[in-house]
C-alpha cells in the first residue's frame, strides 16, 4: 500500500487545530504528500446568509462574506504558525455549509487518500446537541480518517 498524496484536513479554527495541522504536515513530508486544509463555516439556521452587516463607517456586506473573510484571515492565522521546516505544498479555504457534509463532499471531490481531523470527545448531551463531525466523516467517507484527540480550554 503506497502513502498518502493528498491529505485533506478540516479545522474548527479552536485550540487544537493547529497540533491537528501540525501532525498533518509531518505525516505528508515524508511522502512528498500535498496537504489542503479546509474549515467549513455553517451559516445560522434562521439568518438569511445573504443578510447585510454594516456599521457605521464600513461598507455593508454580507454575513456570509463576513463570516468568509474572518474565517480566512484566522485560517491564515493558524497557517502561519505551524512548523514550516521542510516544505509541503499546502494549500487552505473556506468552504460554506455544515461541517461532515462538506468535508466528505470535499473529500471525494479532491480524490483525497487521507483525512485528518481531530475529536473533541465530547459526551453526553453537548454531543447529543451538537453530534460529532469525526463520527459522521469517519463512518462514511471513502478514504481513511485518522482522527486526533485534541483538548480545548
Amino acid at each position: 500500500m503506497a502513502g498518502p498524496s493528498r491529505i485533506l484536513v478540516p479545522v474548527d479554527l479552536k485550540d487544537g487545530s493547529r497540533s491537528v495541522v501540525d501532525y498533518a504536515l509531518q505525516l505528508a513530508r515524508p511522502f512528498g504528500a500535498t496537504v489542503d486544509v479546509i474549515h467549513a463555516w455553517e451559516p445560522p439556521q434562521y439568518v438569511a446568509p445573504d443578510l447585510l452587516v454594516a456599521s457605521p463607517g464600513w461598507d455593508a456586506t454580507s454575513l456570509e462574506g463576513m463570516a468568509r473573510d474572518t474565517a480566512g484571515k484566522e485560517l491564515e492565522t493558524l497557517l502561519r504558525s505551524v512548523d514550516g521546516t521542510a516544505p509541503v505544498a499546502l494549500s487552505h479555504r473556506v468552504v460554506i455549509g455544515e461541517a461532515g457534509n462538506v468535508v466528505l463532499e470535499e473529500a471525494e471531490r479532491g480524490k483525497y487518500d487521507l483525512i485528518v481531523m481531530g475529536t473533541h470527545q465530547r459526551k453526553g448531551l453537548t454531543r447529543m446537541l451538537l453530534g460529532s463531525v469525526a463520527q459522521k466523516v469517519v463512518g462514511r467517507a471513502a478514504c481513511p480518517v485518522l482522527t486526533l484527540h485534541v483538548t480545548t480550554d
